[in-house]
């Protein structure tokens, strides 16, 4: 009967299995030591080697480069001018 009764007690202190995926950690002694993260979804064979670009690489127009070197000082001082007025 003492037999029985320590089984009944054993069954009924059992915890069912999860249904879902995952870890349950339940006080410290069984807290995970490290963490490893995994990629859910493989990458996309196109994401990992790029084909070269179709443009043929030239040497840059002196005359255009000036004038994006100048267009873009020239947004860089108007965006510190406006960081100045804020602080």
């Amino acid at each position: 009967m003492l037999l029985c009764l320590c089984l009944f007690c054993a069954g009924a202190a059992a915890q069912p299995p999860a249904g879902e995926a995952g870890t349950t950690i339940v006080g410290e002694q069984e807290s995970s030591v490290g963490l490893f993260l995994t990629p859910w979804q493989d990458e996309r064979a196109s994401d990992l080697d790029r084909p070269p670009s179709r443009l043929a690489p030239a040497a840059p127009d002196a005359g255009s480069f000036a004038s994006s070197a100048m267009a873009y000082e020239a947004q860089w001082a108007y965006r510190r001018e406006q960081l100045q007025r804020v602080h």
